[in-house]
């Protein structure tokens, strides 16, 4: 049988092509060369011929052996464990019963390339996970602080979380809510950096801002007119002589 009388024989039995039908046999079923040659009725060295010609490579029969050992699916299960941020080597090795050393070589075999890189992506993201939740907290607790203000000062404020932002509905107005408890020191003086949120101008009549810093805050509410595109630096000991910003300093009888 010739190459075109094989490929025009397995798209009318498989309907694909014969390149996508010996990756699907060999990469995704890990079936060998003479698994493959009994399937399609031909010599096992004309197939192996066929896969240097197409560069594709022998089957990992590991797979295929570890799922015998652990049962049908057993791959697809270890994949879903382990590429889990939150799972590491343990816990797949605690699921299948064998040591961590173990699943460290399943993993080689697996994905062809050492678990190293993937565990220090993983702590990475666990590191990013873990900053992200404290900020939302501090933002949490920041807004809950705000609007504790705002009901005392005789407003309704409704909370909304629009993805990453909150927003204050109080008084027919919407606010973006900004909060930071980093200082940047210029010279002697600690500045607070409060970023515009994207779109601001179309999307907010004005920013609270909440500076915070060892127990003591304060808070500015800024028009969106008179925030900068690119955020403003605040200094909350500044008189109004000092800085513009001055004047927006607990003004909260602006959005009456």
């Amino acid at each position: 049988m010739t190459k075109t009388q094989l490929q025009d024989d397995v798209t009318g039995q498989f309907g694909v092509d014969l390149l996508e039908f010996l990756k699907q046999k060999t990469g995704v079923e890990h079936l060998h060369d003479y698994e493959i040659a009994k399937i399609l009725g031909v010599d096992n060295a004309f197939i192996g011929k066929l896969r240097k010609r197409y560069g594709i490579g022998k089957a990992n029969g590991f797979p295929r052996r570890f799922e015998r050992t652990h049962g049908k699916g057993a791959i697809n299960t270890f994949k879903a464990i382990i590429e889990d941020p939150d799972h590491s080597l343990a816990d797949v090795a605690k699921h299948f019963g064998f040591s961590r050393e173990n699943a460290r070589q399943v993993y080689k075999k697996i994905y062809g390339r050492p678990y190293t890189k993937v565990f220090r992506k993983k702590l990475q993201t666990r590191k990013r996970k873990a900053l992200n939740a404290r900020m939302k907290s501090k933002r949490l607790g920041g807004l809950m602080k705000v609007t504790k203000k705002m009901k005392a000062l005789g407003f309704s404020p409704l909370i909304r979380n629009d993805g990453s932002v909150f927003t204050i509905i109080a008084n027919g107005h919407k606010l973006g809510f900004r909060c930071t408890s980093r200082p940047v020191f210029v010279g002697t003086r600690r500045y607070f950096r409060i970023s515009q949120i994207g779109g601001a101008s179309e999307r907010y009549d004005f920013l609270i801002c909440l500076c915070r810093d060892n127990g003591k805050s304060a808070c500015y509410v800024i028009p969106n007119h008179a925030m900068p595109k690119h955020g403003v630096h605040l200094l909350p000991e500044a008189r109004p002589v000092e800085s513009k910003y001055a004047r927006f300093k607990d003004a909260w009888h602006l959005l009456t």
